[in-house]
């Protein structure tokens, strides 16, 4: 539904200041801008709508800018000033019965100018589970696909072996005993001093479910593995941090270690990225308020002129039928405005509206054939500057025939009224068309969904 833009001036202030510095500097005078002809429409054709308008919308502009960019730089001062330091290096475990955590936390090392951020996973406090005893063999057979890990086999061990803490999603709990227990760590990566030959290696797992415990053996040589002095480091680290999560599992914290592989650690929060989102924020929202402005203007221009088709036929009908009626141009251009005034509103019906501006232009001291042009081309479609030319030339020339040729362009223009509205329906249409899909897509789930669980 169409509106007119009304072009109101807003109280003089700091922002509205600037904006109006920007654009007398930066546009240059008689330029076209975009959208020119649909503001120029919508406020009539006023002298100076296109430079309030574009005024106004850089000053909604900058004032979102200054705010949000005032609150992202408020967020990085205070982010900036929190304490991110953890409390003789403990984090808290989650409680029993709750998942695994995964927490990241920024590491400095000694000797390392710069920190980085780094996943550390702490299991749940223990509790005991009611498991399913046929589960036990399940977790066997998976266990021995998965303890390899990235070796071919355990025939031979150059790479961290795989121990998994649960098997059969979650519901098996493992334990390893590994022997010689200088060999390899808890988590399954080669520590110990190897021969280049292979030395050999006994792991025994105990799978627990419930009150159930089964016991399994496998047998792998293990061969020297080649590391780099980060992943020596990296090895120590994880060690570390293994040793911390399973050194007292009933504990409300764990302390993270102060050394590894030599070098001291200090642990840290990692910083947060709410300054940054709030920065890339208080730039994309002056855009997208920019660019959705425009398109505003574009959809009310386009209501605006699909009203004035519409109401063309109409308005010839009614033109015709006064000036049969012995009345002039302008009386019955003064009768049409009254009688609408009382009935609608001029922003449903933008031709009125134009009229009533004509008429103001005729009692201002405008000639009534310069008036009726204005009309036409403030209108802007091409059948309005045509009845605007033919008046004003019936003015001028004082041309008979003048209601047989409105009463011709009525009844062509009553086609052009049929068409338009069959687009109109069109659209209406094409509108429905996606909630239809939605509601048919319902009906399907409703019918197969009971269907299938049922099966």
């Amino acid at each position: 539904m169409s509106k007119t833009l009304h072009i109101k001036t807003p109280k003089m202030n700091l922002f509205r200041s600037l904006a109006e510095l920007l654009f007398d500097h930066l546009i240059p005078e008689g330029k076209n801008l975009p959208l020119q002809t649909e503001v120029d429409e919508l406020a009539s054709h006023k002298r100076g709508s296109v430079r309030e308008y574009y005024i106004r919308k850089l000053t909604s502009v900058l004032m979102i800018l200054t705010l949000t960019g005032l609150l992202a730089f408020i967020t990085f001062l205070l982010t900036g000033r929190q304490d991110r330091s953890l409390p003789q290096s403990r984090l808290s475990r989650p409680g029993y019965g709750e998942n695994d955590m995964d927490t990241s936390l920024s590491l400095s090392v000694s000797g390392m100018k710069e920190s980085e951020d780094l996943d550390i996973h702490v299991s749940p406090r223990k509790y005991d589970k009611k498991e399913v005893a046929h589960l036990l063999k399940k977790a066997e057979t998976q266990l021995k696909q998965e303890l390899p890990g990235d070796n071919s086999s355990l025939e031979e061990i150059r790479s961290p072996l795989c121990f998994p803490e649960n098997l059969v999603n979650g519901t098996v709990r493992a334990e390893y005993t590994v022997l010689p227990p200088d060999i390899l760590d808890d988590d399954g990566a080669i520590i110990g001093q190897v021969s280049e030959d292979g030395t050999p290696v006994s792991i025994e797992a105990e799978l627990h479910l419930q009150n159930q415990t089964r016991t399994v053996k496998y047998g792998a040589i293990v061969f020297p593995p080649l590391l780099t002095e980060e992943e020596a480091f990296r090895k120590e680290l994880d060690h570390a941090l293994l040793q911390a999560d399973t050194e007292d599992p009933t504990a409300e914290f764990i302390s993270l270690p102060d050394e590894a592989g030599g070098k001291k650690l200090s642990w840290k929060k990692p910083k947060s990225p709410l300054p940054m989102l709030l920065l890339v924020f208080s730039l994309l929202l002056p855009l997208i308020f920019w660019i959705q402005k425009d398109e505003e203007v574009r959809q009310e221009a386009l209501n605006r002129r699909e009203r004035l088709e519409l109401d063309y036929s109409e308005l010839l009908f009614k033109l015709t039928l006064l000036l049969g009626a012995g009345l002039t141009i302008k009386g019955a251009f003064a009768r049409i405005c009254s009688q609408y005034e009382v009935s609608s509103s001029f922003s449903l019906h933008p031709v009125y509206g134009e009229i009533r501006y004509m008429l103001r232009e005729i009692s201002g001291g405008v000639p009534q054939e310069t008036a009726y042009e204005n009309f036409g081309r403030r209108c802007g479609l091409p059948q309005y500057i045509k009845l605007g030319s033919l008046l004003a030339q019936n003015l001028r020339k004082g041309a008979r025939g003048l209601t047989a040729l409105l009463e011709k362009e009525a009844f062509l223009s009553l086609q052009q009224h049929r068409q338009a509205a069959r687009k109109m329906g069109e659209k209406a249409s094409m509108k429905m068309l996606f909630p239809m899909i939605l509601m048919f897509i319902d009906v399907i789930i409703i019918l197969m969904v009971p269907a299938l669980l049922s099966m």
